[in-house]
């Protein structure tokens, strides 16, 4: 047994043992023993227990300020990465917005020349369908004169071969101009 579990059971046992007799007075050396065990006890305590116990008690202090200090360190490094992500995902949404409206400009800049492109073939093809249509009226024109001019030369010869008078003549001119009346342009 170690010398602090033998003073303190000499000391519970003099407690116990209620010491000395019926002198109120007398010096009891009992309680001079508890005293004195008691020094020896703190005395021993410091000695072996105290440095043991405050080193336990600052490397468990250094532990938790090692751990505090690594947690703030993990801390501002996730701050860190969340800055450095937020940046990043703006970067992405002004490129993607960028992109979209280079996208869309072009988008508006084909349509514009696909446009420009059916306008202009149908101003050919309008172009196309008027040369039509004068080609078409010059030669029912031309065919127009030459039936007139047929008609005008077939009036000409019955006038001629039927020498007739004049009022012959002025029947055969309003069945000319009825003939050419009643005929398909």
């Amino acid at each position: 047994m170690n010398p602090f579990g033998i003073g303190l059971t000499y000391t519970i046992a003099s407690a116990a043992a209620g010491g000395g007799g019926d002198n109120p007075i007398a010096l009891d050396y009992t309680y001079f023993a508890q005293i004195l065990s008691f020094l020896v006890l703190v005395w021993i305590l410091k000695k072996f227990a105290w440095k043991p116990l405050m080193n336990v008690m600052e490397k468990r202090r250094q532990f938790i300020e090692d751990n505090l200090t690594f947690a703030e360190r993990e801390r501002q490094e996730a701050e860190r990465i969340k800055q450095e992500y937020q940046s990043e995902l703006i970067k992405a949404r002004t490129e993607a917005q960028a992109i979209v409206e280079k996208a869309s400009k072009q988008s508006e800049e084909r349509a514009a020349e696909i446009l420009s492109a059916a306008r202009q073939e149908a101003e050919k093809m309008k172009q196309a369908a008027l040369a039509e249509i004068e080609r078409e009226r010059d030669k029912a024109v031309a065919e127009v004169r030459a039936q007139v001019i047929d008609l005008s030369v077939a009036v000409a010869e019955k006038i001629l071969r039927q020498k007739l008078d004049m009022r012959g003549q002025e029947a055969l001119i309003d069945q000319f101009i009825q003939e050419v009346g009643d005929r398909p342009c």
